[in-house]
């Protein structure tokens, strides 16, 4: 394992990997297809594209770009779907293992596990990944987190990091205000050592509830400002199981970042489709991704603030009163007079929202 991932050319381990993510993104779009309802219509697919080119069909990427006649029509939307959340699993899969292993993303000074638990934690958060982009898809295509995706992932997170004790990217509690460059490092608890399984069921637990939380008080507060809940249950299931699998540090930045990701990315989608609502499950997976690509960066900036109190204390109060300040925005703009028809379709283009959507 260790060769494969880093004495081999990067050239090497980005296809081996691109091909692995799209074996993987292929099983996705039949779990995504089966969480939402979509049939499997194989049976009928091969008999249009005729009984030679049936194993075509189960070949990752080159399924979807096989010629299918049907009415007169060359392909079906469903390939492009498909093909889009392969290709997107493969692209992820490749570039996450070449940012670790060439440009070591993920490497921090207090955390050095050996090269076997570094390739571990590797595949460890390609998991993660996988269960991101299933969860996007079901987002995107049913304006739904399925159970079945965020709780089997905050299972096998909490499992990992407890059996492993070895997966983290950064300790429960690491305080960089004590060191003294020369003699002493920064504080760790003393028991980290002597117990790295109860360290890694500390630090997954502890990730979970702080994603969830997190995005469980934006439920609270928009509530309480807007008369309706700003984020949906699955958002919440969905951020406690990135949470047990980076930890309550990273999965508070990644509920800071993901907002940054929605004007963008809304934005985008804004000014090329003219779609005015899309779910939040699928930034708060950009946000994932683009902290697991730029963890060590992000961590060397941020650490002094994540081990000190007082100074957490402050970025909640900061954070909170930002929160507050953009629902009362908010709520100022929907009492501004709009004329009906562009309220009607407003409400055609927003799928239907209950106190407890997912």
């Amino acid at each position: 394992m260790n060769f494969l991932l880093y004495d081999i050319p990067a050239v090497g381990t980005a296809l081996l990997f691109f091909t692995l993510g799209a074996g993987v993104g292929h099983l996705i779009v039949g779990w995504i297809d089966q969480l939402t309802d979509i049939p499997d219509d194989s049976a009928s697919r091969s008999s249009l594209r005729g009984p030679q080119a049936t194993w075509w069909r189960h070949v990752p990427l080159v399924g979807t770009l096989w010629p299918r006649r049907s009415e007169g029509r060359t392909r079906e939307p469903l390939d492009c779907w498909c093909l889009l959340i392969e290709l997107t699993t493969a692209l992820l899969f490749a570039g996450f293992v070449i940012a670790v292993t060439r440009f070591e993303c993920q490497q921090t000074p207090e955390v050095a596990p050996s090269e076997t638990w570094r390739c571990v934690r590797i595949f460890y958060h390609l998991i993660l990944i996988s269960l991101l982009v299933a969860a996007t898809g079901t987002d995107l295509r049913e304006y739904t987190i399925p159970d079945s995706i965020t709780l089997t992932g905050a299972a096998v997170g909490l499992c990992g990091a407890t059996l492993s004790g070895q997966l983290q990217m950064v300790h429960i509690w690491v305080d960089w205000n004590q060191e003294i460059p020369g003699f002493r490092g920064p504080y760790f608890p003393d028991w980290l050592n002597p117990h790295q399984h109860l360290h890694g069921l500390a630090w997954s637990a502890a990730g979970l509830v702080a994603g969830a939380g997190l995005c469980w008080l934006v439920r609270v507060v928009s509530r309480l400002l807007l008369g309706r809940v700003a984020l949906g249950f699955g958002d919440v299931m969905l951020m406690g199981m990135i949470g047990s699998f980076v930890g309550w540090q990273a999965v508070t930045l990644i509920f800071l970042l993901a907002p940054l990701c929605a004007i963008v990315l809304g934005l985008i989608v804004r000014l090329t489709t003219g779609g005015t609502f899309l779910p939040y499950g699928p930034f708060l997976s950009v946000a994932t991704v683009i902290v697991l690509f730029t963890w060590k960066w992000l961590w060397l900036a941020t650490r002094n603030t994540f081990g000190d109190v007082p100074s957490l204390a402050r970025l909640g109060g900061i954070a909170f009163g930002a929160l507050v300040a953009l629902l009362g925005l908010i709520r100022l703009y929907r009492m501004i007079p709009v004329a009906r028809a562009s309220t009607t379709q407003e409400s055609e283009n927003r799928p239907p929202l209950d106190e407890d959507d997912a």
